[in-house]
């Protein structure tokens, strides 16, 4: 029984995690947290005064030969009513401290959540495991420190009105407090075990929560209700959102009813303890032993003391409740990044670098299967390479490779001939631009939306006109009432939504806006017309400068008039040459565009 009582003390230091959430809380408030217990520790001093001159006044208003003391009776009530007044402003002072740091901590615990998720790889975007850690800890996060600085405050306040009002009681008779003690302190155990008891439940329940959520915004939101309208799937996703919903309540019932019967149980145990403290008082007041001012003190007092000792039991276990569920938090600012820089990086060469593909294996982290086998391709400075493929062959995965959101198993990735894990990871990432088949449509100006393609450097009017126009762009936000400055999409007022070949139009001018000296358009034409496709790819040739080109389509439109074409089959370059060349032999390329072209 002592080794299981050892397990669980130990669980409940682990668990708790008080150092470092005070810690972290100290780091954010700068250490003003400090002031608040100063103005604290003074404002429960004036309140013990005020009760000891309190007692004082009436045990002389009961004394004999009250009008010999009528001035010390003016005096203690002038002490005792600027000690009040005192105690006010220092307790109004000590609330608007509390919430202006809980405040600043929300803010700052918000954006560390914000920054993790900029700085972690792609990969943990691909884990469900992380998006559960990450989920909790939203749910968890920004409240949580905020409600540990509130719940240490009011610990600390009430710990000091402890030991003042219990300091009181022990005045009158020594055995008012444990005797109040021993009956209150059974409520705490039972929220201790609640608290653990949710705890379990939330690790268990967050892959649920994302499904609800996932299926609630499917069905209020804007991306899927054409589909859902159209197929009629409204009734079949609410009532599976409903279902899990109602799993959830029921579960989250079942553990707070029985935790409100344990509750109920210590809080009538917490009573009998009060009334057994009235009973001594009664009692020796009877037997003479207690003064009248023993008695108003006692009256003043009690009711107090009682009060704090169950907030100081509400206290401990919602600081204990807090501090596990921050343990989501720390779980998601602990995760780290396996991409890093190398101590010493070089520079991204510019003049007019290869960026090639050697003998590159990849297979996704937890895989069994091997997605790329022994890829090998060339995207020279200047010119425009093509890669065809069936869906599932792996012309996304190799994009992810090309633009470092991964790295390979095996082989290698070179930039002018550089391995291009020696450079530093956004460096690298500034010279690939990326138009992808899946592209964001930001709903925010179209000035920004094209921006986006160089966000560190000042918006660059005249470039941003000319990316727009080869794109095609231009032609449509020109005739918009603020042209560049009209918010994209309808989400916000004033909005203006367009086609999703005019969106797919802006992510063109987002790349050719970026500084990068290679482009990938994966898929980037499946939404333009023929006339459109054919006018972009015409501009690109004429303007292709030194940039390197990489085309990814099903269309032979936009591949044919590529320097080089590689196809893609089952992860395996199957065939490599021009389009004249692939088209005359019995392969997949030209499987896939005569049977197109009949």
């Amino acid at each position: 029984m002592l080794k299981d009582f050892k397990l669980k003390l130990d669980k409940f230091k682990n668990s708790l995690n008080l150092k470092r959430s005070i810690k972290l809380i100290w780091t954010i408030t700068e250490g003003k947290v400090l002031n608040t217990l100063i103005i604290m520790f003074f404002e429960s001093l004036f309140f013990m005064g005020s009760l000891y001159i309190f007692k004082k006044l009436i045990d002389i208003v009961a004394a004999s030969n009250l009008e010999e003391k009528e001035t010390l009776v003016i005096t203690y009530l002038s002490v005792a009513g600027l000690s009040t007044l005192c105690y006010l402003i220092l307790r109004s002072f000590s609330t608007y401290y509390t919430q202006k740091q809980s405040a600043v901590i929300s803010e700052y615990i918000d954006d560390k959540i914000h920054s993790k998720a900029i700085k972690l790889d792609y990969s943990f975007y691909e884990s469900p495991a992380y998006f559960n850690t990450l989920e909790r800890a939203k749910n968890a996060g920004p409240e949580r420190p905020a409600a540990i600085l509130t719940d240490l405050v009011n610990l600390s306040k009430n710990t000091i009105m402890l030991g003042v009002l219990g300091f009181s009681l022990i005045y009158i008779s020594w055995l008012l407090l444990p005797l109040l003690a021993l009956f209150v302190f059974p409520t705490l155990y039972v929220r201790l075990q609640f608290a653990n008891k949710l705890f379990e439940w939330q690790m268990q329940k967050t892959p649920l929560e994302r499904k609800s959520y996932y299926l609630g915004n499917l069905i209020t939101g804007e991306v899927a209700v054409k589909e859902i309208k159209t197929f009629n799937l409204g009734a079949y996703l609410k009532s599976n959102y409903l279902k899990i919903r109602l799993n959830l309540l029921n579960e989250n019932f079942r553990i707070t009813k029985k935790a409100t019967i344990n509750e109920t149980t210590t809080n009538i145990l917490a009573a009998l303890g009060m009334y057994s403290c009235v009973a001594f008082i009664c009692i020796s007041t009877l037997n003479g032993t207690t003064s009248i001012g023993d008695i108003a003190l006692f009256l003043v007092v009690f009711p107090q003391l009682f009060s704090v000792m169950q907030s100081l039991s509400n206290g401990i276990s919602s600081l204990y409740q807090n501090n596990i569920f921050l343990s989501y938090l720390f779980d998601l600012l602990d995760l780290e990044p396996a991409m890093t820089d190398k101590p010493n990086t070089l520079k991204i060469p510019y003049n007019n670098p290869d960026l090639v593909i050697k003998n590159v294996n990849f297979k996704y982290p937890h895989a069994e299967k091997t997605t790329l086998k022994n890829i090998s391709l060339k995207i020279p400075a200047g010119k425009v390479v093509a890669l065809v493929g069936l869906n599932g062959s792996g012309k996304t995965t190799l994009i992810k490779l090309l633009s470092r959101l991964y790295d390979p198993t095996s082989g290698t990735v070179e930039l002018g001939g550089e391995n291009i894990k020696n450079f530093k990871i956004d460096d690298f990432r500034n010279q690939i631009s990326v138009v992808f088949q899946d592209f964001v449509k930001y709903n925010l100006s179209a000035a920004e939306n094209i921006k986006f393609g160089n966000i560190d450097a000042e918006l660059d009017e005249a470039l941003m006109v000319e990316s727009a126009k080869k794109s095609g762009a231009h032609d449509f936000i020109k005739t918009f009432p603020e042209k560049y400055d009209t918010t994209m999409g309808r989400i916000f007022e004033n909005g203006k939504e367009v086609s999703i070949g005019q969106w797919q139009k802006i992510a063109i001018a987002r790349a050719f806006y970026s500084k990068s000296q290679f482009i990938i358009f994966d898929e980037a034409t499946s939404a333009l017309d023929a006339k459109s496709e054919q006018e972009l790819f015409d501009d690109l040739r004429a303007n292709i400068g030194n940039r390197g080109i990489l085309v990814i389509s099903h269309r032979v439109s936009a591949v044919k008039h590529a320097d080089y074409i590689y196809v893609l089959s089952k992860g395996e370059i199957a065939q490599e040459g021009t389009h004249e060349k692939l088209i005359s032999l019995d392969g997949d390329y030209a499987k896939l565009f005569k049977r197109k072209t009949k």
